[in-house]
């Protein structure tokens, strides 16, 4: 089942948490828009919004919302439906849902309706509100001061990604009559444009959106209609929109992602265009769609209008859906490039679901260009720098569930591991690959696997007697891997990486069953589970450094130790858009001794694996109720830190900036790139009694 646009946003912005760095990724922004990414909706205004939901859905092919699930409009008193697609554009149907209120603060709408339905406002996406009031204002034009509200009326109670502050800004030339033919400008506060726009694939993102059966994907342009075409285009370009084209009554301009506006005027009097001016004024005229397949759209349309309602012209390989049968603006569909479909193709696989031709191709491909050399053609291992073997049976078993467990090959990739051959091949870190083309990679190395049931990795912490295991390890794990976990001919346990992304469960399972087909043999008849047990217990205690003359182990913090040098003065840190700090920071904090306190927003588990000093395990999927109480709310920084490196960090910081604190950061590395680097951490120890 795919995900509604909150959950798709929500994976979205988790994804690009994952796998893109905020630390000097800076795009050319437009001075415009910003980072925003071109045109973000086109509100239809209409009567009624049950009707023309149903009419969009049913009639058209549209996939929107319930009647239940309606979210309040961004003007006081009306109620939306949108239609999202993966490039974030969107159609928005309004209605108003309090007359008075309408009638007394938005006049407009109410005016508008006296005698048409149709697209009376349209937005483009802004990463900054204030920029682009601040471009708008030193070209000479005049705005009203940013709107801004919230589309949901709850507020949520657990750790969640909403703040409870304003969930969108507005920029507006006149927002009691905004021009109809002149855009508004909108950003969604909190959305890392930056960051979605580095690594842009909507034909990716797909997955996580619900298919529209007319086949849109996104919308490729808006046109507009205008009496005075020099005029328009005047004010377009002074806004900030490069011309593409123009003719004695058309111009195109550019917005972003290949996504355009035509301004267009009448040709003849008594045209289309004349009628439309006459009938309402200047706006917009006509939004186009871009579809998978321009013939099943045809097809499905064909099926639910009549043929009167629909224009083909096959020279220009365009559908349209005339004006009076889509409430008021003519509908336009073109098909997708085919360069666009295949990369589409490739990237649409899911979870559960068997890779199809497209995407075996492009993975294999990516293996063979990166991986191959030190991991073998046929993925045998051990072609150079003593690289594992990646069609283990059990290492591709045990490495599936939960997802913890997954993310331990997935972060190898990502990160690499500092100090061997193993290089970072995630583009945050400087390689060539993106988050779709490590996760694709992956796919195809379990499926290559023939795993046919994972074995699922405990989260539970092993208990072991470090001294035992310490003994063992030197008789039978240094010759292959190192007195010191350096690694010799076997991968290298001492690394912080490794131990950061390797579960007790993991370390534990590899020493009991080996690895197949490799010199890593099997000691579950050669040990006692109690020997292993205290095996993978040493390895563990080395998390804090293979040279620490003792493991540094600690047990889940009390409320009283929840502030760190609580007498101590706090410290002064500069925040990257007043969210971020970086780990130099945080590091030369904690060496100073100064107050704060630092929680780690993983599970558990992850926090019992690898942790900074002092850190508080608090994961984003518990409430938070019970343990923001013990939390004070002053001077203190709160920094909160997860592996994504930002996901899960920033559900924490919102919920309690929700409960009012206003010291918090996110670590801007995450613990993974921390522990990479070789600053100071520590383990969880459990409760239970060592064995």
């Amino acid at each position: 089942m795919k995900a509604n646009f909150r959950m798709a946003l929500l994976i979205i912005c988790g994804f690009i948490s994952s796998c893109t760095s905020k630390q000097g990724k800076q795009l050319t922004d437009s001075p415009l828009l910003g980072a925003g990414f071109g045109i973000n909706s086109a509100t239809l205004i209409v009567q009624d919004l049950d009707s023309a939901r149903n009419y969009y859905v049913k009639v058209l092919g549209f996939t929107m919302p319930s009647p239940e699930k309606f979210e309040k409009g961004t003007y006081e008193g009306t109620l939306s439906a949108y239609a999202r697609f993966p490039d974030q554009s969107s159609i928005e149907l309004l209605s108003v849902k309090d007359t008075g209120l309408v009638a007394k603060k938005h006049s407009f709408i109410t005016a508008f309706l006296q005698r048409n339905q149709g697209v009376r406002l349209y937005a483009l996406s802004t990463s900054s509100a204030d920029t682009t009031l601040h471009w708008i204002k030193s070209q000479g034009f005049k705005t009203d001061p940013p709107r801004s509200g919230r589309t949901t009326v709850e507020v949520p109670k657990g750790w969640d990604w909403d703040d409870g502050g304003p969930q969108w800004r507005s920029v507006e030339f006149n927002s009691k009559n905004p021009p109809a033919y002149l855009p508004s400008f909108l950003q969604y506060v909190g959305l890392p444009y930056q960051e979605i726009q580095s690594i842009w694939k909507p034909y990716a993102w797909r997955k996580y959106y619900e298919d529209n059966p007319n086949g849109v994907i996104g919308i490729s342009s808006l046109r507009i209609v205008v009496s005075n075409l020099k005029t328009a285009r005047k004010k377009f370009k002074k806004i900030g929109l490069r011309e593409l084209e123009e003719s004695d009554t058309a111009a195109l301009f550019s917005i972003a992602q290949n996504q355009t506006l035509q301004v267009m005027a009448p040709r003849l009097p008594g045209d289309a265009y004349s009628r439309f001016l006459k009938t309402r004024g200047p706006g917009v005229y006509a939004i186009c769609f871009e579809v998978k397949s321009l013939k099943a759209t045809r097809d499905f349309l064909n099926k639910k209008l009549p043929a009167k309602a629909l224009l083909a012209d096959r020279s220009r390989k365009r559908l349209t859906v005339l004006k009076e049968y889509a409430h008021g603006v003519q509908l336009e569909f073109i098909e997708e490039s085919k360069e666009q479909a295949q990369l589409a193709k490739i990237f649409s696989f899911k979870e559960g679901t068997k890779l199809d031709q497209a995407s075996v191709r492009y993975a294999s491909a990516t293996y063979a260009k990166y991986c191959a050399l030190c991991h073998g053609k046929n993925r045998e291992g051990y072609a150079a720098d003593f690289a594992p073997s990646l069609r283990s049976h059990t290492l591709m078993a045990s490495t599936q569930l939960p997802r913890s467990s997954y993310n331990y090959l997935r972060h190898t990739i990502y990160y690499g591991r500092s100090g061997t051959a193993m290089a970072p091949y995630a583009k945050s870190q400087g390689g060539p690959l993106d988050g779709d083309d490590i996760d694709l990679l992956l796919q195809w190395l379990y499926e290559l696997s023939g795993v046919k049931k994972p074995v699922e990795m405990s989260a539970k912490p092993v208990i072991g007697n470090v001294a035992l295991g310490k003994k063992l390890y030197a008789s039978h794990c240094a010759a292959c891997h190192g007195a010191k976990g350096e690694g010799v001919r076997a991968p290298a346990l001492g690394n912080p990486m490794l131990l950061a992304t390797a579960s007790d469960a993991f370390l534990r399972y590899t020493i009991s069953e080996g690895r197949d087909n490799t010199p890593m043999p099997s000691f579950k008849d050669s040990l006692s589970k109690v020997e292993i047990n205290a095996v993978t217990a040493y390895i563990r205690s080395r998390a804090s450094g293979w040279n620490a003359p003792a493991a540094i182990t600690t047990k889940e913090p009390l409320p009283e130790h929840y502030v760190l040098n609580p007498h101590h003065k706090a410290p002064k840190f500069t925040l990257r858009e007043g969210r971020y700090v970086s780990a130099e920071q945080l590091l030369r904090a904690l060496k100073d001794s100064t107050r704060m306190i630092v929680l780690d927003a993983r599970s558990k588990a992850a926090w019992h694996q690898t942790h900074i000093p002092g850190a508080i395990s608090v994961p984003y999927y518990e409430q938070p109720d019970k343990f923001i109480k013990d939390i004070p709310n002053d001077s203190t920084w709160i920094v909160t830190y997860c592996a994504c490196p930002h996901a899960a960090s920033t559900q924490v910081v919102n919920t309690l900036k929700r409960f009012g604190y206003k010291h918090t950061a996110i670590l801007d590395e995450g613990i993974l790139v921390w522990a990479q680097r070789g600053y100071p951490v520590q383990y969880g120890q459990d409760n239970r009694t060592n064995k």
